[in-house]
C-alpha cells in the first residue's frame, strides 16, 4: 500500500526503488514523496515533500534524482520539483517548464527530463537538463495536442 490512497500521481524510479510524488486523496492535493523497494514486497513509506501540493503532474527520473514538473493546485503550475534517490528528504524547485500545464506526460532519457502534451489542451515537448538545475526549454510540438498522454523512460 501507498501511504494514502490518491489518484492523478507523478512516478518516478531509482535503481532500487520506485516513488509516487503528489496527487489527489479525497479531500484535496497533497505533496507526499512516497517510497518502495524494488527487493522485496513491502509497503511505501513517506520520505519527504513536493515543494507544494499538486495533482496530475508529470514525473521523470535521472540516475540519482526524481523529478516532478507541472500540475494543479487548483490552476494550472510551471513548477519543476527535484528530490535525491541517496537520501530521504524534500524536493526543492529547480525551474520551470515553458507553460504552466497539468494533465501532461512525463519522459526521461539518461540526459534529460521531457514533458508533453498537457491541460490547455497543449501539444508543447519542453526539454530540460538533469546535468544543471535550470528552466525547461520548448523544443517542439506532438503531432496534435494532447491531454492525459502516457510517459516513458529509458
Amino acid at each position: 500500500d501507498i501511504t494514502e490512497a490518491r489518484s492523478r500521481t507523478a512516478g518516478q524510479s531509482s535503481t532500487t526503488n520506485g516513488y509516487i510524488s503528489g496527487g489527489l486523496p479525497p479531500s484535496s492535493e497533497t505533496n507526499i514523496i512516497d517510497k518502495f523497494p524494488f527487493a522485496v514486497d513491502t509497503n511505501a513509506t513517506d520520505v519527504g515533500d513536493l515543494t507544494q501540493a499538486r495533482r496530475e503532474i508529470s514525473g521523470q527520473s535521472s540516475t540519482v534524482s526524481g523529478y516532478t514538473s507541472g500540475g494543479g493546485n487548483p490552476g494550472n503550475q510551471n513548477t519543476i520539483d527535484k528530490f535525491p534517490f541517496s537520501s530521504d528528504s524534500n524536493a526543492t524547485d529547480v525551474g520551470d517548464i515553458s507553460v504552466a500545464r497539468r494533465e501532461m506526460a512525463g519522459q526521461s532519457s539518461s540526459t534529460n527530463g521531457y514533458t508533453s502534451g498537457g491541460t490547455g489542451v497543449d501539444n508543447s515537448i519542453d526539454k530540460f537538463p538533469f546535468a544543471s538545475d535550470t528552466n525547461s526549454t520548448d523544443i517542439g510540438n506532438l503531432t496534435e495536442a494532447r491531454r492525459g498522454p502516457t510517459g516513458q523512460q529509458v
